[in-house]
């Protein structure tokens, strides 16, 4: 049994398919999804076909509750039922995709994650007009946010990790906001509890999806395409586009196979996903400050961009 963790899928599960054809998965594994999973957005066929090949696979999935789906208490097609120490929302027919209900506190091996989904959709008003999906209940009601707490105070504001879909300011990616989006007219009530949350509470690290992106942080990580295991720095899969270009200047980890040491060069060329050995992410082949090329370095093993 082991625990992994990723970001947004909005209906595009090709990182979650790779993974599990990548490794000897079961269902006594568990992939926590940090919402806009995808599903319960068309309410129709279409999450019918997705939530089918889903259920197939050696994988169970917990969702965090976004701001592009239903809540599962809305459909009638859910039931609630105890799994990991917490309740989450299940479908009979479909057993190994589960929704964690807000507030709930679960365990996974010796630790233990609280659930705290919601957010604001910035798109919201174009949504209205073209007809396309919004849903009310997108951010945390005020009954949402009394139970979180009242939970949170029954652990005494300690817990391993938090599962969110948007995130407190602390770690609010403001670099990322979208430029056609008027920042004065966004509703930031969900960030601002959260942020309430944050300084109140002991906890290990804060994982949230959202912003479109992957980004470590001291004690939070925001996630998109990358899949990792629970807890870890370890990267399973990260299917996506590359996040350097060719011609630019990197830090990077070297593996000689008997240690690891940092190197910097330039990018030589960028390894596709999917091209030779590139099985599980973007790769680099980069010449070092000496001149030597280092072939399929893994985009995890890219610490950032350096200046000459």
């Amino acid at each position: 049994m082991a625990y992994y963790i990723t970001g947004d899928c909005h209906g595009e599960f090709s990182k979650i398919k790779l993974f599990c054809r990548l490794y000897n998965l079961t269902t006594e594994d568990v992939l926590i999804v940090l919402g806009d999973f995808g599903l319960n957005f068309w309410l129709g066929k279409r999450d019918i076909k997705n939530k089918k090949m889903l259920a197939q696979l050696p994988i169970t999935i917990l969702t965090i509750h976004g701001n592009h789906e239903a809540r599962p208490y809305e459909l009638d097609t859910y039931v609630e039922k105890q799994w990991n120490g917490g309740m989450v929302y299940v479908e009979e027919s479909y057993p190994n995709i589960l929704f964690a209900k807000d507030g709930e506190v679960y365990s996974f091996g010796d630790k233990k994650g609280i659930a705290i989904g919601g957010a604001y959709s910035v798109d919201k008003y174009y949504r209205l007009l073209t007809g396309r999906p919004w849903f009310e209940s997108e951010q945390p009601t005020e009954e949402i946010k009394q139970y979180v707490e009242n939970k949170l105070t029954e652990i005494n504001w300690q817990v391993d990790y938090v599962f969110s879909h948007t995130c407190p300011f602390v770690y609010e990616p403001t670099d990322l906001f979208l430029d056609f989006i008027n920042q004065a007219e966004v509703d930031k009530s969900t960030e601002e509890w959260l942020s309430k949350l944050e300084r109140k509470l002991d906890y290990e690290r804060w994982y949230f999806g959202h912003f479109h992106d992957n980004r470590e942080y001291h004690h939070a990580e925001m996630l998109y395409e990358k899949i990792i295991e629970l807890g870890t720095d370890t990267t399973m899969v990260c299917v996506g586009r590359p996040k350097y270009k060719k011609g630019e200047f990197v830090s990077f980890d070297f593996d000689n196979g008997v240690e690891k040491s940092e190197k910097y060069g330039r990018i030589a060329a960028v390894d596709a996903y999917g091209t030779l050995f590139q099985q599980k992410e973007v790769s680099y082949d980069i010449v070092d400050s000496e001149g030597v090329l280092n072939k399929h370095i893994p985009e995890s093993d890219v610490s950032g961009l350096r200046t000459i």
